[in-house]
């Protein structure tokens, strides 16, 4: 069973949870001056395989897009062995979801790969985003960074502790 999702890193990582006084209202805008220029998006599919497990893992060009989408489930498809159930779970984000998407599952259900839904609303059960917490919480060493490459290089680096695979 696989979980798929997209998560998007900045120069400034966004913080996770805070605090303040009960009724104090007080909230804080976290800056992002550096607009989409900024930032890096990743889609991940976090794999259970018996007592193994995966992680996946593409970088995005712009925001994800159900192109995107189709793309990375046409490379997972072509690992499947059809005798073999491939069970890829993924939220209810339009892209996930579009016509032409759609039109694929019959060549993906040929292949040994099949596509689940989670309930709306209900994203604590996606396993990838306890990945993506670990990912942006506590493997990446600072909380901002300088320049793009620094990010990537701090990713890499991220994504490497964890056994990541490039596809």
């Amino acid at each position: 069973m696989s979980f798929l999702d997209q998560t998007g890193l900045g120069l400034m990582l966004s913080i996770g949870s805070t605090w303040t006084p009960r009724g104090s209202g007080c909230q804080f805008e976290i800056p992002t001056r550096w607009g989409s220029s900024g930032r890096i998006n990743l889609m991940g599919c976090f794999t259970f395989d018996g007592a193994e497990t995966r992680l996946d893992v593409r970088e995005l060009n712009g925001n994800c897009t159900g192109e995107q989408v189709m793309a990375f489930l046409d490379t997972v498809a072509r690992t499947c062995e059809p005798q073999r159930l491939t069970v890829v779970v993924l939220d209810n984000a339009p892209f996930h979801k579009g016509a032409a998407l759609r039109g694929k599952i019959p060549q993906w259900e040929a292949q040994g790969l099949y596509r689940r839904y989670l309930p709306p609303y209900a994203p604590m059960l996606n396993h990838i985003e306890t990945v993506w917490r670990q990912l942006k919480g506590f493997l990446m060493p600072r909380r901002c960074y300088d320049s793009v490459a620094q990010l990537r290089d701090a990713l890499g680096a991220a994504l490497t502790a964890l056994g990541a695979r490039f596809i």
